[in-house]
């Protein structure tokens, strides 16, 4: 295949798979405190990002294939587990997608507060339109734009970053010193919003056939966007909290906020102007990831067959991406609440498939050529592996039972799981018909 993504290009798309810059911490300091924010920032990444990292990592090197973790899961676990996987993929990007537009708007709303609904509706089927376009255009013009809006957003960072540290008195006692007010429900939607904003480092394997050198370019890519989004995640919140140290009333949008509150209006409509940014490249980078599982899945007979067509001279699975705008031009009417709990709830069941199904494929072929490996043999990978799923099974209990209990949130979340079941035995069936 031409014009394949190299290492540069693949940054900016896993960047955005993942972060986008601190946007969406603000309620996260509001939910559980400046203190746990930070400490969630910091720790994380140890815990999580790292093991998570690693096992994609390996497994993108040892099996650098297009549609990337359904494929991993298929090989290793089996056509049906294979299909959950992709399943409960399709699930996660379905509900993280529809919020991109919204708060595109959102922002926006802060340099035009006057927008009515059918503005606000508009603007919101361009953005989505636009970004169609732009991935039928293929992997190379979408990391490119990506390229660009990465830049602006570090760059707008490093400026708040700077001003807040001249502003700022260093009093760091609001942050130590800060009121716990426990609140189980806001404390559940605060972890799981640290969570949303350090999940998705696999989202990018789904275009391993479209990227240069997959295995090795890919884990590289990993392990140099990591330090990026912890450095643009926690510095900012902590200089914001020494300007603002209020942190009960912190809510979307908080950054702009307090760069108008050091007289930088500039600066803030910057900050706007990146908020709006972020989630088109949020909005670019998964529709990117989420269109390959739904090719992968109709070229394996589990999804209706118009889904594997592929455009003439972009090789772009174009009928997927626009049935998926259509998707998306519906979804925002709807104002769903907790969708982001639903969301990480789906994303690491996924995960834990995939880590999974590492243990199995490392065992079967102990001597795959792979360009990295989970160091320190069997007993390095038992740990990053256990690590990850005791993290995992963590959060899903708290997901299901939260600290009340079975309630109706925790039916709808194994609705989900369990979703996926008839919808695999309903186009194996046909698949088997369509034989005889």
């Amino acid at each position: 295949m031409k014009n394949k993504a190299k290492l540069f290009l693949l940054i900016p798309i896993i960047f955005f798979s993942v972060s986008g810059g601190p946007y969406g911490l603000e309620e996260i300091v509001s939910s559980v405190g400046p203190f746990f924010t930070l400490l969630f920032i910091l720790i994380l990444p140890i815990i999580w990002t790292i093991p998570e990292s690693m096992i994609v990592a390996e497994l993108s090197s040892s099996y650098p294939l297009q549609g990337g973790y359904y494929k991993w899961v298929q090989i290793g676990l089996g056509r049906f587990w294979g299909f959950m996987e992709g399943w409960w993929s399709v699930l996660y990007t379905l509900i993280d997608l529809s919020i991109y537009p919204i708060l595109f708007t959102l922002y926006l709303k802060y340099l035009i507060p006057d927008l009515n609904f059918w503005s606000i509706y508009s603007i919101q089927l361009l953005m989505i339109w636009s970004c169609a376009v732009i991935n039928i255009l293929g992997v190379r013009f979408v990391g490119y734009v990506l390229v660009i809006f990465k830049i602006f957003i570090l760059i707008s960072f490093l400026l708040f970053i700077f001003f807040c540290i001249v502003h700022s008195s260093f009093n760091l006692n609001s942050i130590t010193s800060f009121p716990c007010k426990w609140d189980t429900e806001k404390f559940l939607f605060g972890v799981s919003l640290a969570f949303w904003n350090f999940i998705g480092w696999d989202n990018g394997s789904t275009i391993l056939g479209e990227v240069e050198k997959p295995d090795s370019n890919y884990h590289k890519a990993l392990f140099i966007t990591i330090p990026i989004v912890v450095f643009f995640y926690f510095f900012p919140v902590l200089v914001g909290l020494g300007i603002h140290q209020d942190a009960y009333s912190w809510k979307f949008g908080e950054f702009s906020f307090i760069a108008k509150s050091m007289n930088h209006s500039y600066l803030a409509i910057i900050l706007a102007i990146g908020g709006m940014i972020a989630t088109l490249g949020l909005f670019n980078s998964l529709l990117l990831s989420s269109s390959r599982i739904f090719l992968m899945l109709a070229k394996d007979k589990l999804f209706p067959d118009v889904f594997s067509k592929i455009h003439k001279t972009q090789m772009t699975p174009y009928i997927v991406i626009i049935f998926l705008a259509i998707v998306y031009s519906l979804l925002v009417l709807l104002s769903i609440e907790k969708l982001i709990v639903y969301d990480v709830f789906l994303y690491l069941s996924a995960m834990l498939l995939e880590a999974i199904a590492l243990l199995v494929l490392r065992k079967r072929s102990p001597n795959i050529k792979s360009d990295f490996k989970i160091p320190f043999g069997d007993l390095g990978l038992y740990f990053v592996v256990s690590l990850a799923i005791s993290i995992i099974l963590l959060m899903i209990g708290i997901n299901i039972l939260g600290f009340n209990g079975l309630n109706f949130g925790s039916i709808i979340s194994l609705g989900l799981i369990f979703s996926g079941i008839p919808v695999y035995f309903y186009f194996t069936t046909q698949s088997d018909i369509s034989r005889v």
